[in-house]
């Protein structure tokens, strides 16, 4: 319904950025909607600004954008066109998301890469679940976002999810896990999110990651 948001979870840099849409992944759900998001995130003692967009053709059509900024320069911008096939079925909601992407120079190089996300997500009025295998460049990885959902029935809805992220890329492999806070209300979303390592064998990784966004739909 227009006006309120289904949401799953962006995630953070590096990882997450290249599995995860704007605005926040599901929004806006009808014809010829548009949003806009920002994320200011901090890892590998590095802090980035990311300016996403997106557009919906229809529901199960939409195209993204992405574009990180860091030390002064911006980096590689990422379009996406996530597909999704809905299945409504009374209080349980549930899609399956196919997504080509491509990674463009903008950051100063002359690489193009090429990306794929397969993902499932389902959602009841009390459960929020999503599981996204993906690939771009150099990079495979796994995301699970699943937590409790409390909504107050007037349009607003806190989602408390517990995050699991696996990267396989050239530097090595790494497990990164912990808390996502996100609320809504109406076409506006907060988000803020927390991840230590599990596992760490990437010589291009250290430390945590935190990430805190905004996103409006219209």
């Amino acid at each position: 319904m227009k006006g309120v948001l289904y949401l799953l979870l962006l995630v953070g840099a590096c990882n997450t950025a290249l599995a995860h849409q704007p605005v926040m992944d599901m929004a806006p759900r009808w014809n010829n909607g548009y949003g806009i998001q920002t994320r200011t995130e901090h890892a590998n003692s590095t802090t980035t600004q990311w300016l996403e967009g997106v557009y919906t053709f229809k529901p199960s059509v939409r195209m993204t954008f992405k574009l990180p900024y860091a030390d002064g320069e911006f980096g590689d911008a990422i379009v996406a066109v996530p597909i999704k096939h809905y299945k409504n079925a009374g209080g349980f909601t549930s899609s399956w998301g196919l997504t080509p992407s491509v990674a463009m120079p903008t950051g100063g190089g002359s690489d193009w890469d090429a990306g794929l996300s397969l993902s499932y997500s389902a959602e009841t009025a009390s459960l929020f679940q999503l599981y996204d295998v993906y690939t771009l460049g150099d990079k495979t990885g796994l995301d699970v976002n699943i937590g409790p959902v409390y909504a107050d029935g007037n349009g607003s809805s806190l989602f408390t999810l517990w995050d699991v992220t696996a990267v396989d890329s050239a530097s090595g492999q790494r497990i990164l896990t912990g808390p996502v806070l996100m609320y809504f209300k109406r076409n506006v979303v907060v988000r803020f999110e927390y991840k230590m390592p599990l596992l760490d064998n990437d010589n291009e990784w250290d430390g945590d990651f935190i990430s805190a966004g905004i996103g409006i739909v219209y």
